[in-house]
């Protein structure tokens, strides 16, 4: 082994040993039980499951769907999942994974900041700030794609940087922008930049040839070659540079947008379009949120980072351009996931970008970097405390970070699939919130109430208002060809459906202490009896239209005692802008009400504004019934106005009869 080497090997023992620490900790606060801190890994998990088994690129056994944000990473893992699917053994090769594209990471940070400096000292700093990243560590043991798309983007960058646009490095972040869509928007800016470049070269030629000749000279040979030269070759010119790359990357990622693009209309994972808030405006909590873990995942590297922009820009600027990527995301994401995971892939670039800024800081100091001798030996020992310092802020934090969401991971979503695996039909089908660990398993079909593997939701998904997103929810899945059998989720997500009195039973609950990964401490499972029907025969018809849009078909009741239970069915012949709600009065003989009912339909489950023509509606209710009611008085109002819609005789209610 070479001297050379030896800084390389340290830092790879190092990262080991930092692994090792955190795994350890995880463990400690697991009682020994492994697991991921991400509910997402299971996903990944479930496609490559049915990749394995033969069952194509689907969620649900048979059912394809461009759900996986990463195919890249979900195609890697078929490989264990060839060898066995039981839950233990591929997640456990999925966090391996993981581990090694974070060991890759560290060596890729040590070697592209030597390329860009040539200090060695300078490498070994940005490849231990790297490896000692407590937020880079907890991605490393995730069993996620984040630190594969990190050393990868990190490798086409170096590539390029070295060898300019090429197939071969058009490739490269091809192979990225499969592991993470975010690829896609570097592959872009890389492009930008070796357009710039070829412009300015192609004029630093012009310029060049130019001043061998006089300027009347000059003039006289421009003219002529603009009158000589067609534009046909400067176009060939720039063809013949950018087209083997841009078709190299586009036969890289063809197959994947053709595939999603047959499913969803959309070239984009299910993700994006269920995730992205477009129309929430720009999220300067979330960039916010962002640079403060940038900040805090050292503060001495983020502080070089910011300091050595301007030479890192002369030497590379994709890398510094790149480093914008928190504040483009602002624009698409307004909440912070899973500890700003979808920028936490730059770690890495900022560690080389902080080992650039120390080599410029040295060098306006004194003449050269100080790489050889003792010089170099102390400068490398000073700049790696330094970073360790810078590290060791929240180095701890992150390991029991790690430890308490895998915690919550396997006291939520694991412990659900393994009761819904023993406690339900295995044809059973769930709506569920998280669908990786439940849906891995239970074993059992899923639709995915948030729209990442289920697109058919992404009009109620899309909804700014949980009310009016749950509502349209419900809806949706109500007249589905098989409407959900249950209802797994968090009570805050899905508060109007599972605390609906007249709709939701609730049938199972688990509980986390801490509140560090899930959103809620609780989770819960509930039966639904879904209020939109396909048909209705009601016992009792009545065909009563109130204001040429809202027809009540009729109605059933029992009365039991003292209590009275009635089921109304209505039905839409027109979309309604307006939230209307449903009086229900008990007359006596004489006409006076003596017990009543205000609500929107179905307990608000199903309000009239989300109701589309032809929509059928079952709305119960259960009333006191005393020994003296003889008849039923109902309507609808509206409750800001108190205006009441009217049949087309002008009445504002019916009065049906319930006898016995």
């Amino acid at each position: 082994m070479t001297k050379h080497n030896t800084p390389l090997l340290l830092l790879l023992l190092t990262a080991v040993a930092a692994l090792w620490w955190f795994e350890t900790t995880k463990r400690g606060l697991t009682a020994g039980i492994g697991g991921a801190p991400l509910d997402d890994a299971w996903i990944h998990m479930q496609f490559a499951r049915n990749l394995a088994t033969g069952n194509g690129f689907s969620y649900n056994p048979g059912q394809p769907t461009a759900g996986s944000t990463s195919p890249l990473w979900t195609l890697l893992l078929v490989l264990p999942a060839l060898v066995s699917t039981t839950a233990e053994f591929l997640l456990s090769a999925a966090i391996w994974l993981s581990a090694l594209f974070y060991l890759l990471s560290v060596g890729l940070a040590y070697g592209f900041t030597y390329a860009l400096t040539q200090t060695r000292w300078a490498a070994f700093g940005a490849g231990l700030a790297t490896a000692t990243a407590g937020r880079f560590l907890w991605a490393a043991l995730s069993g996620m794609e984040t630190t594969a798309f990190a050393a990868v983007s990190l490798a086409a960058i170096w590539a390029f940087h070295r060898h300019g646009l090429r197939w071969w490095t058009a490739a490269l972040f091809a192979l990225a922008s499969q592991f993470r869509p975010e690829g896609h928007l570097l592959f872009a800016l890389a492009v930008a930049v070796s357009g710039m470049q070829f412009l300015w070269a192609e004029g630093q030629r012009s310029r060049g040839a130019g001043e061998q000749r006089g300027r009347g000279e000059r003039e006289k040979e421009s003219k002529r070659a603009r009158d000589s030269v067609p534009l046909t070759s400067h176009f060939s010119l720039f063809t013949s540079h950018f087209l083997p790359p841009l078709l190299t990357y586009a036969l890289l990622c063809a197959p994947y947008a053709l595939f999603s693009l047959g499913l969803t209309g959309e070239p984009l994972p299910n993700t994006f379009y269920a995730k992205a808030k477009l129309e929430s405006g720009y999220g300067w909590r979330y960039l916010q949120q962002t640079l403060w873990l940038h900040w805090s995942d050292n503060p001495i590297a983020f502080v070089l980072m910011a300091l050595g922009l301007w030479p890192l820009a002369k030497k590379q600027p994709l890398i510094p351009i790149w480093f914008a990527l928190p504040f483009g995301m602002a624009f698409t994401v307004a909440v912070l996931w899973h500890h700003g995971r979808y920028t936490l892939p730059l770690i890495p670039l900022v560690m080389v970008a902080a080992g650039v800024a120390a080599v410029w800081l040295v060098a306006q100091r004194s003449k050269g970097a100080g790489e050889q001798g003792s010089r170099g030996l102390l400068l490398s020992s000073l700049f790696s405390l330094l970073l360790l310092l810078g590290a060791s802020w929240h180095f701890q934090n992150w390991a029991v970070m790690l430890g308490q969401n895998t915690n919550e991971i396997n006291e939520i979503d694991a412990a659900l699939g393994r009761w819904l695996a023993e406690n339900t039909p295995p044809d059973a089908l769930l709506a569920v919130d998280d669908i990786g660990a439940i849906t891995y398993l239970s074993e059992r079909r899923i639709v995915d109430m948030n729209g990442l593997v289920s697109p058919e939701l992404w009009s109620a998904v899309r909804q700014p208002e949980r009310w009016r997103r749950n509502a349209e929810l419900v809806r949706l899945l109500s007249l589905a060809e098989q409407p959900p059998d249950y209802v797994v989720s968090f009570p805050l997500w899905r508060w109007e459906i599972i605390t609906n009195p007249v709709a939701a039973e609730e049938i199972y609950h688990v509980r986390t202490e801490t509140h560090t990964m899930i959103f809620q401490q609780d989770a819960y499972v509930h039966r639904v009896t879904w209020p939109y029907l396909h048909e209705a025969s009601p016992t009792y018809p009545t065909n009563a239209t109130f204001g040429q849009a809202i027809t009540l078909l009729g109605y059933d009741w029992t009365a039991e005692g003292e209590s009275l239970s009635l089921t109304l069915y209505w039905q839409s012949e027109a979309a309604v802008d307006t939230n209307y709600d449903i009086f229900v009065h008990v007359l006596n003989e004489a006409g006076d009400i003596i017990a009543q009912a205000d609500q929107q339909p179905v307990a608000s489950l199903a309000p009239t504004s989300v109701w589309q023509p032809h929509d059928l509606i079952r709305d119960p209710y259960t009333l006191p019934w005393p020994a003296e009611a003889t008849a039923i008085r109902l309507g609808l109002y509206n409750r800001d106005t108190g205006a009441r819609l009217a049949l087309p005789d002008g009445v504002e209610w019916v009065v049906v009869s319930v006898e016995d």
